[in-house]
């Protein structure tokens, strides 16, 4: 089951949606969500290794930003 449909069948939502990328190598951590009275886990990636992809073109996932237009960088900026 997706992180999205769990999140529908709670009725909470915490997390945008929108770009999808691929990563050869990610570290996650998990997170804990409290929903009301309910707990919930939740995988979040705490850095990247490897190469990542984006409609099959190299990026670079930035973990933190203060946009999701920022939390992607191409290869020419790197």
């Amino acid at each position: 089951m997706s992180l999205k449909i769990e999140q529908r069948l709670d009725n909470a939502f915490f997390t945008e949606t929108g770009t999808r990328i691929y990563t050869t190598g990610a570290h996650i951590v998990p997170m804990k969500i409290k929903i009301g009275q309910k707990q919930r886990y939740v995988w979040v990636v705490d850095g990247f290794d490897d190469d990542s992809y984006l409609d099959g073109k190299y990026c670079n996932p930035v973990v933190y930003a203060n946009s999701s237009k920022n939390l992607l960088q191409s290869r020419q900026h790197i």
